[in-house]
């Protein structure tokens, strides 16, 4: 098998070539394998290449950025309508979808990685493109969306943007009237936030599906209602730390706002027919709604060493 790291230089804060890449090199060597670097040069580069190598059969294809290099290899698979494993060393300013597997220094073991196992996992194609982590509608995804152009600003980047963002989005009318169709169930009300969720988190580390299983062929719906501005702060701690589901059920003193389902489909439109900012995977961009599937077992992902090791024992 060939091991092709695909890496983005820009992901994260720094250029991953100056340091990754002579670690990759590295550890391919010390496990003996016969491995290729590969950069991106352009948005969607990754997506190409991925395609170009699972047609080719025998590869294992590791995304070394953040979650939108992990999206765009694992939609150039499925494109190619060819098998490859599918790898993430995650360098990137989220990395949210290797969190629902384990922790990122398991990942950025590289011996372990080269030495892990490629389990099954679902993909959720939306009209967008894949999906693999968390797609979502509402503030959520309208902080996000404005985030870049904070970034712009001189001495402005990180947590600092995110806090600007969301200062600027809190400024506006909050809420947003949806039709939601859930597995034939419908939801019409003003929602602050509109997530599916196939892994646990999103945006850095919000838990918005604790309990998310990313193989088990069903999706996680977040529904949150419109709330007062006093009360956005604490719900969106509480929400953070994935402390707002237990035992697949909302806590009661949330269950007045918020709604939580495993599904299969959901669609997602503005009850004005206007459009909505639509994240997918942490990339943002307007949209006359969002519609999800999910694709069981559409992919390969590998466990390294050490997770995978703990999964067969949890499954003994």
């Amino acid at each position: 098998m060939k091991h092709v790291f695909i890496v983005n230089p820009v992901s994260g804060k720094a250029d991953a070539s100056k340091f990754l890449i002579p670690r990759l090199e590295a550890a391919a060597r010390d496990e003996g394998v016969e491995f290729a670097v590969e950069g991106t040069r352009h948005k969607g580069h990754a997506a190409e290449m991925a395609q170009q190598y699972a047609a080719r059969g025998g590869a294992r294809l590791y995304a070394c950025g953040g979650d939108g290099t992990l999206n765009e290899v694992f939609a150039g698979v499925q494109r190619s309508g060819c098998e490859a494993e599918i790898a993430s060393v995650p360098c990137g300013s989220g990395n949210d979808y290797v969190r629902t597997f384990g922790t990122l220094e398991d990942f950025l073991d590289l011996a372990g990685n080269l030495r892990g196992t490629a389990v099954p996992v679902d993909l959720v194609q939306t009209e967008q493109g894949v999906c693999a982590a968390l797609c979502s509608v509402g503030i959520d995804a309208e902080v996000a969306y404005n985030i870049p152009k904070y970034r712009r600003v001189p001495l402005c980047g990180g947590q600092m943007a995110y806090n600007l963002s969301i200062a600027e989005r809190l400024l506006r009318p909050i809420g947003r009237r949806l039709s939601i169709d859930a597995d034939g169930e419908r939801f019409e009300d003003e929602f602050l936030i509109a997530a599916v969720c196939n892994g646990k988190s999103y945006g850095g580390g919000y838990l918005a599906s604790p309990e998310a299983n990313a193989g088990d062929g069903l999706l996680e719906l977040v529904l949150v209602r419109k709330i007062s501005r006093l009360r956005i702060a604490g719900v969106l701690g509480i929400y953070k730390e994935g402390r707002h589901i237990r035992g697949g059920q909302v806590i009661e003193s949330l269950r007045d706002i918020m709604t939580y389902r495993r599904v299969k489909r959901v669609n997602i439109r503005p009850s004005d027919g206007g459009s909505v900012i639509v994240n997918i995977d942490g990339e943002c961009g307007p949209a006359p709604g969002l519609s999800a599937r999910v694709l069981p077992g559409a992919a390969r992902f590998v466990l390294p060493q050490v997770l995978y090791r703990a999964k067969m024992g949890e499954n003994l």
